[in-house]
């Protein structure tokens, strides 16, 4: 491939803006899998929080699988509209199709119906949602090289996620019961919302695929074995899996916990939306005033102070464990932690694709991608099955009334609401303490940007 003149120029408030827009579609639907679908098939279906959990468990096994075969098929993907832009294009009306199937659980045998859960949840999560996903994180690596740019880009970005969050989240259960409740309102009310996969082709059409770089590949494919080998000679790869792995733990115990925490302590589950969205609406102010403050301090230090937001978010709890404006005020402090976490994470990994080339000789991001948003399956998938095994074990019912629930049962959901988010935010501080790849990038793209103007140099004599 050959260096183009643009590949480092600034991007328009539109295209940053467009770019955005596959967050929504992404983020719409997703905020439905983590925070809704598990009390979905536990309190709508019937079916147990064990079988739930050891169906996801093995599910994020495939789906960490197929996120490192979709970053190769993805960096191997040649067409007229680019490499990742077509993916967004041709995933649209299959993502919208296969969210509505996750709802539509026949009422047949219990065997049966897991294996119906089974098919549809990795229909979605493994193919659908990976192969869309994917192609939109990497897309901002074909933008631009330039690192504020990707950073500005980034916070944009995630200013608006939290807005698709915030519709989903504070307007799904109200949506299903002004349907009518039930499993029917279900369907109904993820059809709806499965319209907003239509911003996908608003992203495909008003982003530009720009970046094209000289590697040791020589424009060609590189083979698997290849790929493979170059991701674990990137160590900054290994510490951004963890990091994801870690704050997918994180997500999966808030979200999936809150809905149980405001049934069974709180009084109603419908207050989740409304919690939630005090969470996301603080990180939709935060997120703006960090994009100010960026060069205040390096990413990996703004998502430490993140961290230390959640812990002392989720310490404030048991101040009032029943009060709402108490759950309130920890879920505000938890939504400046996120903010600092969401500006910063997806930008870390252009920066590791960066630090890849630079150390191999080649350039593959979407293998790097995959490679470390499978990290962020398997945290979905252990954690939800640890939380469907400790439930269970616990005697949680998931159609009893919280004033049926066994003690055991409600103890176990507020440990897992309060310690769970802490002991998470406590990893992801350790595993950080590791990455120094802010300090190293400058030099390191310099060294990199004086090898590519001399192998084109080379090339063209």
């Amino acid at each position: 491939m050959k260096n183009t003149n643009d590949q480092d120029e600034h991007l328009s408030l539109g295209e940053k803006l467009s770019y955005s827009m596959g967050e929504v579609a992404t983020c719409a639907m997703f905020a439905l899998f983590t925070t809704l679908l598990v009390f979905f098939y536990t309190d709508v279906v019937g079916v147990s929080p064990a079988t739930i959990g050891m169906i996801i468990a093995i599910s994020q096994v495939f789906n960490g699988a197929s996120d490192m075969a979709a970053g190769f098929i993805v960096d191997r993907t040649r067409s007229k509209y680019g490499r990742v832009r077509v993916w967004l294009l041709r995933m649209a009306v299959p993502y919208a199709i296969a969210s509505i199937l996750l709802m539509t659980v026949p009422h047949i045998g219990a065997f049966a119906q897991a294996i119906y859960i089974f098919f549809t949840y990795n229909l979605m999560l493994t193919v659908v949602y990976t192969m869309t996903q994917l192609p939109y994180a990497t897309l901002v690596t074909y933008l631009t090289r330039n690192q504020n740019e990707r950073a500005y880009t980034n916070i944009i970005r995630m200013t608006i996620s939290p807005l698709a969050n915030i519709a989903m989240t504070l307007g799904f259960l109200p949506l299903v019961d002004l349907l009518g409740g039930g499993q029917g309102a279900w369907i109904k009310a993820t059809a709806i919302y499965g319209i907003a996969c239509s911003l996908l082709l608003w992203c495909f059409f008003f982003t530009k695929e720009r970046v094209q770089v000289v590697d040791d590949s020589k424009g060609e494919k590189v083979p698997l074995k290849t790929a493979v080998a170059v991701l674990f000679k990137n160590k900054y790869f290994i510490i951004a899996f963890l990091f994801f792995f870690a704050l997918a733990f994180y997500q999966t115990i808030a979200g999936t916990m809150l809905t149980y925490y405001c049934k069974n302590f709180l009084g109603t589950e419908n207050l989740m939306g409304i919690i939630n969205f005090a969470c996301q609406i603080m990180m939709v102010a935060a997120t703006p005033v960090i994009g100010l403050l960026i060069h205040k301090m390096s990413k990996r230090n703004w998502c430490i102070f993140g961290a230390v937001c959640i812990i002392i978010g989720a310490l404030i709890v048991p101040v009032g464990p029943r009060s709402v404006p108490i759950v309130f005020a920890g879920t505000l402090l938890r939504g400046v932690g996120l903010a600092c976490e969401y500006a910063m994470m997806y930008t870390m990994v252009a920066d590791v694709v960066e630090y890849g080339h630079w150390k191999t000789g080649l350039r593959t991001p979407s293998a790097i991608q995959s490679a470390v948003t499978s990290g962020q399956k398997f945290g979905q998938g252990i954690c939800s099955a640890a939380i469907g095994a400790i439930m269970s074990w616990a005697g949680y019912n998931g159609v009893a009334a919280a004033t049926e629930q066994t003690q055991g049962a409600l103890d176990t959901i507020y440990n897992l609401f309060v310690y769970g988010m802490i002991g998470t935010a406590i990893f992801v501080i350790v595993i950080l303490l590791f990455y120094h790849l802010d300090k190293e990038y400058p030099a390191i793209m310099r060294e990199l940007l004086e090898r590519e103007i001399k192998e084109e140099l080379k090339t063209e004599a």
